[in-house]
């Protein structure tokens, strides 16, 4: 049986290491944050300047698959902060704390969704105006820009309705009389 003492630095280790992951995920998302928009957008300063139809294809299939991929990762992420916060805030209650209580109880986060739906966007640009530019159709570059922009206004608002979905369920805190 666990005396009280016990339990209390059972419930802060607890407390430590989730608020550690939130620490981790949070830190992954600034870099990503910083290193996906710069890519591409060095990307389609290289490209724009005489790239052949084939090249445009190439990089920008790579680039949006490539990115697709972060943005799922970073919904993971998302989902695991959010159940982090959700057990510091329960684990918080059994401990006296309140340095996470009266958070928003869902963050509606533009901010992500700008920034990830204008990097679809770039890549959607260069993907377009390849094939534009591959199938001989005229203002190959002004097409692709347009097709990008319809791209990337899609993914920001798939983005900002996935960020209003419910918060999953999380567990709670062990209880002071477990």
């Amino acid at each position: 049986m666990h005396t009280a003492t016990d339990t209390d630095a059972l419930l802060r280790l607890d407390y430590q290491q989730t608020t550690d992951l939130m620490r981790t995920l949070t830190d992954v998302r600034f870099k990503l944050l910083a290193f996906v928009p710069t890519i591409a957008g060095t990307a389609v300063a290289l490209l724009g300047r005489q790239a052949r139809p084939a090249e445009l294809l190439a990089v920008g299939a790579l680039g949006l698959a490539a990115t697709l991929g972060v943005v799922r990762y970073e919904m993971h992420n998302t989902e695991l902060y959010e159940y982090a916060l959700d057990r510091a805030v329960a684990l918080e209650r059994e401990l006296g704390i309140t340095l996470y209580n009266g958070r928003p109880t869902r963050a509606r986060d533009r901010p992500l969704a700008t920034v990830y739906a204008s990097v679809l966007g770039a890549w959607s640009y260069l993907v377009a105006w390849g094939a534009f530019a591959a199938g001989g159709i005229g203002h190959p570059q002004q097409l692709g820009g347009v097709a990008g922009a319809v791209a990337a206004s899609a993914a920001w608002i798939a983005l900002l309705r996935r960020g209003r979905e419910p918060a999953p369920v999380s567990a709670p805190a062990p209880s002071a009389g477990a």
